[in-house]
């Protein structure tokens, strides 16, 4: 019964963890998806949000579900391919949300952390409980103290850092910040993160999508990212050990139409939005 959903309390930037769930869930009814996620059908069955105005968009419904999905389906293998080297690693997932990468990635053996705001652990743990291998820190990533938090549950473990649909919404010196926190506090361990190529797509993608999501004024995309080399500005000796446009590795086209190929492509062309993955 519609009473018996959980309602949705989040500030403007936290409410937008909505979209990538909502996408992974519509992916999944389709015949043939780019990533199955029946966790997220499920968490959207049994949330109170009215999703009506994202649907209503040919934009959002379309190209950006699907960019969405795609972007699921990226970190899902990169994680995979990780876990494939050393399998009882710790996933560390910034600004998690509703992610159920672990869900879709568990190979028996992974144990994952999950970061994120107040606001948002609460919610998650309402729809996503806390397991033996999966738990959620209730504080902001620079909120430094979760070093601490979890140094029992990292110790003599191999780490990787992941933050999906996150860094673009800080500030450029917010991103310096932890980029150098976790470097200095993990040596040696892997990042792997997505990212807006140009202040133009930020620019274009908060005017043509999040105002279009019927999100907050507020709710704004700032940072950017075109090369990982960028990064030795910060950090003088950080390995890239991968960069490539998200749209680069999708494993088949079959079943999309003529245009959305098109446009696949072209964004593929101009690098409008790539995923990273280095080494500190």
């Amino acid at each position: 019964m519609e009473k018996d959903k959980v309602k949705i309390n989040l500030g403007p930037v936290q409410e937008t963890l909505l979209l990538p769930l909502w996408a992974r869930a519509k992916e999944t009814e389709k015949e043939k998806p780019f990533v199955i996620d029946t966790y997220a059908r499920d968490i959207i069955k049994s949330i109170d949000y009215d999703f009506s105005k994202i649907e209503a968009d040919p934009e959002i419904a379309c190209n950006q579900q699907l960019m969405w999905a795609i972007r699921a389906y990226n970190f899902d293998d990169m994680v995979r391919k990780y876990l494939e080297q050393i399998s009882n690693a710790v996933v560390i997932n910034i600004g998690a949300g509703l992610d159920t990468t672990f869900q879709r990635v568990d190979n028996g053996s992974v144990s994952w952390i999950n970061i994120d705001l107040p606001d948002v652990a609460t919610l998650r743990q309402k729809l996503i409980p806390n397991s033996r291998r999966e738990v959620t820190i209730a504080k902001s990533v620079f909120d430094f103290s979760w070093i601490d938090d979890i140094s029992q549950l990292t110790k003599d473990h191999s780490i990787l850092f992941m933050a999906a649909g996150v860094l673009f919404y800080f500030k450029s010196h917010e991103v310096k910040i932890l980029f150098n926190k976790l470097a200095r506090a993990y040596p040696d361990t892997h990042f792997i993160f997505d990212a807006i190529s140009s202040k133009l797509w930020v620019f274009l993608t908060n005017w043509a999508i999040m105002r279009k999501s019927g999100l907050k004024s507020e709710v704004r995309l700032k940072w950017h990212l075109r090369k990982a080399s960028n990064l030795r500005k910060w950090i003088d000796n950080i390995k890239v050990i991968e960069e490539y446009s998200m749209f680069s590795k999708i494993p088949s086209t079959e079943g999309l139409s003529k245009n959305l190929i098109r446009d696949l492509r072209i964004a593929e062309s101009i690098n409008i939005y790539s995923i990273f993955h280095v080494q500190f």
